[in-house]
Order: C-alpha cells, then structure tokens, then sequence
C-alpha cells in the first residue's frame, strides 16, 4: 500500500480500469492495436506449491475479435519441487453484444497437452472449452462480471498413466467498486465441478468455491497502462482454509 501511495504521488491515470477480474474473466475485448500483458502469481499459505501465468491478449483487427494465450509455469511441493510449464491454452473470443449498460463475450479454448503429466503439470491430451462472459454497469460505481462455461478432456491421463474422459463445469462472479478512476475494490467468487481420473475409463467429481477480496490500482505512462493488484483467494467449500496470496500485474499500451 506504500507503494500505491508513492506511485500516486508521483503519477495520475484519467482512463477509467476497464481490465481483467483476477479470478473472473472481464467481456472487453481489447481495442484495435492496444495489446496486454497479464502476470499471475499465487502462492498457497501452506506448503511450498506456487503457480505462475502469464497471459498475452491480441486484438484481431477490431474490438469484436481478439486471440490469446495462456503459459502456466508452477512448483509443485508433492512432486519434490519439480517445476515445469503446464499445458498452454490459446482462446477466441467474439464480442456479441454491446450498449451504454451491458457487453456480452463468448470464449471458446483450445487446451494442449503440453505439460508433463507425469510430474503433475498437465493432462497429456488436448482441452476445450466455452464461456459467455457478460459485464453489467450496475451504477456508476459498482460494475459486475458473469462467467459460465463448460469443458471437456477426452482421455485425460493421470500421474500414473491411466485415462479416462474428464468434464467440468464453472462459475464466476466479480463485484467491482470504482473507488475512482484509478483505484477499484473488488469481490470475486469462483467455483467448478470437474472430474478427475482415477483409473483406466473412471474419473470422479470433485468441486471448488473461492472467495476473493482483491485491489487494483491503474496507473499511465504514455500510451501504456500499468495495473498491479493484490487478493487473498479462501477456499469455502471442499477445502475450508485453503487460502493463498494472489499477486497481479497488467501492461497493455498501442503496439500497432
């Protein structure tokens, strides 16, 4: 917080945040050559696991169409420290609907099986999926995201070898409040039903609820804005306790 206070000393942003949820997934598309940078560590209070994403999202031509990726890096504890990238995600999505109040994105992903499954970094089958993300100006202060999509890994594979087809289903919801231009509070719920392989074709359910208070901060520099963030995630439902630090950093700036 010292940080953010010399950094607002210092400089001063005009442009309202109009950026990534950290658990919860924004519908603005970036805007014709504006290109960003999203960096995303957390780190579990017990243990030594961290996870590190970094995500690049590109605009295609207009605000309507944009391609990203997603380049998960982590440290797994149970596996001895070993740290591996995990399985990289490339995404599509189409802006749908758009007005002064409400806009409305559809994702579909591509999901490769990229990490080493052995070690716990992946799957070792290709993923997909699809969302609709639809934000809501409730009142010139508080803003709302939605997500809800579903996902499907044919012969997803354990550590051990086995396979078996694995679906999920997800949830998202992202409460905002536009302290100011620069400076936003914001409350985050995310939770999944997903699956599991267990052995040869047998896979089980397994299901998630988080709770997250987060900040962020945007600052200018030029063309580019900087928007670091900080949130504590608390698991609520099958895992009561389990509770890690969340730190997030965006560039986004004209590239083209």
């Amino acid at each position: 917080m010292l940080l953010l206070s010399l950094l607002t000393a210092a400089l001063t942003s005009q442009a309202q945040i109009a950026d990534n949820s950290f658990l919860v997934e924004e519908a603005y598309n970036q805007e014709p050559g504006v290109v960003q940078f999203i960096n995303v560590y957390q780190k579990p209070d017990d243990g030594d696991d961290w996870s590190y994403t970094f995500i690049n999202e590109i605009p295609l031509g207009s605000e309507k169409h944009q391609f990203s990726y997603e380049i998960p890096y982590s440290n797994i504890d149970a596996a001895k420290d070993e740290q591996g990238v995990g399985d990289i995600k490339f995404n599509y999505r189409q802006e749908f609907f758009r007005n002064d109040t409400l806009v409305t994105t559809g994702r579909i992903s591509l999901q490769t099986g990229t990490g080493d499954y052995k070690k716990g970094f992946g799957n070792s089958t290709t993923g997909y999926e699809a969302s609709l993300i639809t934000s809501v100006n409730i009142t010139d202060k508080w803003v709302q995201h939605w997500n809800l999509g579903a996902g499907i890994a044919p012969d997803a594979k354990n550590t051990a070898g086995a396979k078996a087809d694995n679906s999920k289903y997800f949830w998202a919801v992202s409460n905002v409040y536009l302290f100011s231009n620069n400076l936003n509070f914001m409350l985050e719920f995310a939770g999944s039903e997903e699956q599991e392989t267990t052995g040869a074709k047998q896979a089980v359910w397994g299901s998630s609820t988080v709770i997250s208070p987060s900040i962020r901060y945007a600052y200018d520099v030029g063309d580019w804005q900087f928007v670091p963030g900080l949130a504590y995630p608390m698991g609520v439902t099958t895992n009561p306790g389990d509770n890690s630090l969340l730190v997030y950093l965006s560039i986004e700036g004209q590239l083209f």
